[in-house]
């Protein structure tokens, strides 16, 4: 029973949420009170020069700030006791900054430059809400990258492709070919999303503003609408390519599913870019940063050649048991603002029938064709990482390997050392041995007598 009381005692600072205190502090931007950045909503916001100073008073210990800007965040620093907290230097558009070293019921947030800063929420000791997202920097290396055209295609024609390697423990990157600049509620939705599924690694935005066409030379045509050219997109992706080494690449649907031009554009491009990511002769400044890479495998939604089927309908431990396909519907469900579309009755059922992924039938998010491969052609047609091992279980291989390496030695070294000491005493041993033969013989002589 005692043992059990202390456990309990170690574990109950953990179990403990800390409390979103933003009501209960006081926000003056210099010496005015300013509440539209404690609304709880990330739709507002307040602009902000490099002259003006956010000053937070609380009653109780800031041991956290969860601050959400407008379109992108700005470098600038946080003051506590005269010291200076850098913040905004990873670009997340959603930042969690860790006060829990210095504690404070004051402190001071000034920018370098002008920045549009939608919510800051002040948070006490203990585990975060779940409204908080910590972002890690985008992958040094990704075993999966996805290259989504809009914000909420990741939830939709890849539906359960993200929770399901993430659940593998896969380095999971998404790079956005489009953006969404001109309507930041889609940036937050998008992030809201990617979070839901279990990602991470904050995305790369998007190089092209968001427009509809109906095919490629549509879409050749917002580009240069947008002063971009073909080779500005081809750029876009072989840098990713290179800088992320992905070991899977997968891509929309070359008809663009329902022919949303940017989706074909997207994957028009995408063919070009993995093999021009192998070409150190193409785009210079990214392989002067970069290197080179050769994609080990790229898939293609609803490709018709060499095709895998998926299974999104399989409970997920990572999920407290939840499908992929459960998963992506609540990712999707993120996207406020599109839920008015025709996309929702097409993950969901008109009526919310829909209970699996197997259910959706046009566009399958199931369905994938492996358009490359530098590993042979897929026999298990279940899987993208047929083949291929996720570098995590390849550092497993390569510690084993090590330690295995490791072992021999002491092994042999071991050995050495048994032959050493046999051969200084070699004639004790030879005597020994000598004797306990004769014993053996006297003890078997008696006893036939």
């Amino acid at each position: 029973m005692k043992k059990i009381f202390f456990l309990i005692i170690l574990f109950l600072p953990s179990l403990v949420l800390a409390d979103d205190i933003t009501s209960n502090s006081t926000y003056k931007v210099n010496d005015s009170i300013n509440n539209k950045i404690k609304d709880n909503n990330e739709n507002t916001y307040i602009s902000l020069s490099s002259s003006d100073i956010i000053t937070i008073n609380s009653e109780t210990n800031i041991n956290g700030l969860y601050i959400i800007y407008e379109l992108t965040s700005k470098e600038g620093n946080i003051t506590i006791d005269n010291k200076n907290i850098k913040i905004g230097e990873n670009n997340f558009l959603h930042e969690y900054i860790d006060l829990s070293k210095n504690s404070t019921q004051e402190l001071k947030i000034q920018y370098n430059t002008d920045v549009k800063v939608a919510e800051i929420y002040t948070l006490s000791a203990g585990n975060l809400p779940e409204f908080v997202e910590v972002w890690d920097k985008p992958c040094k290396e990704a075993d999966l990258l996805l290259f989504s055209t809009h914000s909420d295609d990741e939830q939709l024609f890849f539906l359960g492709l993200l929770p399901t390697y993430v659940a593998k423990g896969a380095n999971v990157q998404v790079v956005y070919f489009t953006n969404h600049n001109d309507n930041p509620k889609r940036l937050h939705e998008q992030l809201h999303g990617l979070y839901t599924v279990g990602i991470r690694n904050y995305p790369i935005m998007g190089l092209i503003p968001d427009a509809w066409s109906e095919s490629l030379n549509g879409a050749l045509n917002n580009l240069k609408r947008a002063n971009l050219t073909e080779e500005d997109a081809l750029n876009f992706e072989v840098e990713n390519i290179r800088r992320f080494k992905p070991l899977v690449v997968v891509g929309h649907d070359e008809k663009g599913e329902y022919s949303h031009g940017q989706h074909i554009l997207n994957t028009y491009i995408l063919k070009q870019a993995i093999e021009k990511a192998n070409d150190e002769t193409y785009h210079i400044e990214s392989f002067n940063k970069y290197g080179i890479w050769n994609t080990p495998k790229t898939y293609l939604h609803l490709y018709k050649e060499n095709p895998i089927v998926m299974d999104y309908d399989i409970p997920l431990e990572y999920f407290n048991g939840k499908t992929a396909y459960e998963v992506s519907k609540e990712g999707y469900s993120k996207h406020n603002s599109q839920q008015w579309t025709w996309f929702t009755a097409w993950i969901n059922g008109k009526n919310n029938e829909y209970t699996k992924a197997t259910d959706i039938k046009t566009y399958s998010p199931l369905e994938f064709g492996l358009f490359r491969s530098l590993v042979g052609i897929d026999e298990n047609k279940n899987d993208m990482f047929e083949n291929l091992t996720l570098r995590k279980d390849e550092v497993k291989e390569d510690n084993k390997s090590e330690e295995n390496v490791i072992n021999k030695t002491k092994e042999d070294k071991n050995d050495k050392e048994i032959i050493k000491i046999i051969k200084k005493y070699k004639y004790y041993i030879l005597a020994g041995i000598s004797l306990i033969i004769i014993l053996i013989l006297i003890l078997l002589f008696k006893k036939k007598k």
